[in-house]
């Protein structure tokens, strides 16, 4: 398996991924930076994190999609709506594939329950 790349800072990993992950993963990282002022931004296991009242947020680039993951679970109800929409859910994460738009009122609901 392939290492990831050394990233130092959010910006750094945001310019290291692919073109396809670029633009999802720059507009997560704003919604995230509004829906959740104060959060401290990191690199933890060489992806961003978002740290905020002791709950984490992180985002991730894949190849065909790219994650939102959490430290808590995506509410049943909500993970339902999200998978009514197209995406794919885990517990704890969203998967939103290059070609979808971004659920910004469904993240904006889960964001509301971490």
């Amino acid at each position: 398996m392939p290492e990831k790349p050394e990233v130092k800072d959010i910006q750094d990993y945001l310019n290291q991924a692919s073109v396809d992950a670029r633009p999802l993963l720059t507009a997560l990282d704003h919604f995230i930076n509004e829906e959740w002022p104060g959060a401290e931004p990191t690199i933890k296991y060489g992806q961003p994190f978002y740290l905020l009242n002791g709950q984490r947020l992180s985002i991730a680039a894949y190849q065909k999609h790219v994650s939102v993951s959490s430290n808590q679970d995506v509410p049943q109800k909500l993970a339902a709506e999200f998978t009514k929409g197209g995406y794919d859910v885990g517990a704890k994460r969203v998967n939103i594939a290059f070609h979808q738009d971004i659920p910004e009122e469904l993240l904006h609901q889960w964001l509301q329950h971490i």
